[in-house]
C-alpha cells in the first residue's frame, strides 16, 4: 500500500507544484485551484475514505479491502500535503539562480530542471516524507474500504497481490487494542514498534539524501 502511495503521490504532487509555480499563468483558475489544494490538506481523514468508497469501490468496481485502494485513497489525502511543501521549497530558491541561469542563455525549462529543482530537493524530500509519515499511520480512510476483514491468508506478491484482500498495520493495532485478552495488547505493542522502526527508517533515508542533494548558495 506505501509503494502505492510512493508511486502515485509523490511524482503526481512535485509535478504538480512545479506548474503551479513556475509555469502556471497566474489567474482566478490558479487562485481558485491553489485554494482548493489548501483547503483539501485541512480536510479530515474520514471523509477520504468516504471518497475513495464511493469512486473506486462503488463505481470503478475496485475489490474491497485491496491495497490498491488503501493506496489510492492515501495517496489522495497525501497530495496536498507535498504540494504545498514542495511548492513552499520552490519559493525559497532565490530569484537570482532562475535570473542567472536565464542570463546566461538557458531556457527557462533548463533553468527549473537544472538549477530550481535540484535545489529544491532537500525540501522536496522533507514534504515527501511529512506525506508518507501521515499516510502510514491512518487508520479512519481504511477503515471505510473495508480493511478491517480476517485474512487468512497472505497476499501474493505484486502485481497480483495489490488486489488481493489484506489488512493495514495501522487497523490491526485498533483491532488488537478492542480486544480484551491481555496477549493482543501485546501484539499491539510489537505492531507500533513495527511502525515506529519503519518511520525512523523513512527518516534516516530522507537526512541521508537532504545531505547529499543540500547545496550551499
Amino acid at each position: 500500500m506505501m509503494i502505492v502511495v510512493l508511486v502515485l503521490a509523490l511524482p503526481i504532487g512535485v509535478a504538480a507544484s512545479i506548474y503551479l509555480e513556475e509555469f502556471a499563468p497566474k489567474n482566478r483558475w490558479t487562485d481558485l485551484i491553489e485554494v482548493n489544494i489548501a483547503n483539501l490538506a485541512a480536510v479530515p481523514s474520514i471523509v477520504f475514505g468516504i471518497l475513495g468508497l464511493a469512486i473506486f469501490i462503488n463505481i470503478m468496481g475496485l475489490p474491497q479491502s485491496a491495497p490498491i485502494v488503501g493506496g489510492l485513497v492515501l495517496s489522495l489525502m497525501t497530495l496536498p500535503t507535498v504540494i504545498i511543501a514542495t511548492r513552499a521549497a520552490l519559493k525559497a530558491v532565490p530569484p537570482s539562480i532562475r535570473d542567472a541561469a536565464l542570463g546566461v542563455g538557458a531556457s527557462k525549462m533548463q533553468a527549473i530542471f537544472h538549477h530550481v529543482v535540484p535545489l529544491a530537493a532537500p525540501g522536496i524530500l522533507t514534504g515527501a516524507i511529512i506525506g508518507l509519515a501521515q499516510a502510514l499511520g491512518e487508520t479512519a480512510p481504511l477503515l471505510l474500504i473495508g480493511m478491517v476483514a480476517f485474512v487468512k491468508d497472505y497476499p501474493a506478491a505484486p502485481p497480483e497481490g495489490f488486489f488481493d484482500a489484506t489488512s493495514a498495520l495501522p487497523v490491526q493495532v485498533y483491532n488488537f487494542t478492542t480486544r480484551g485478552d491481555p496477549a493482543f495488547f501485546e501484539r499491539a505493542s510489537g505492531a507500533i514498534i513495527v511502525l515506529l522502526v519503519f518511520l525512523l527508517i523513512m527518516n534516516a533515508a530522507a537526512i541521508m539524501l537532504r545531505r547529499r542533494f543540500e547545496r550551499r548558495w
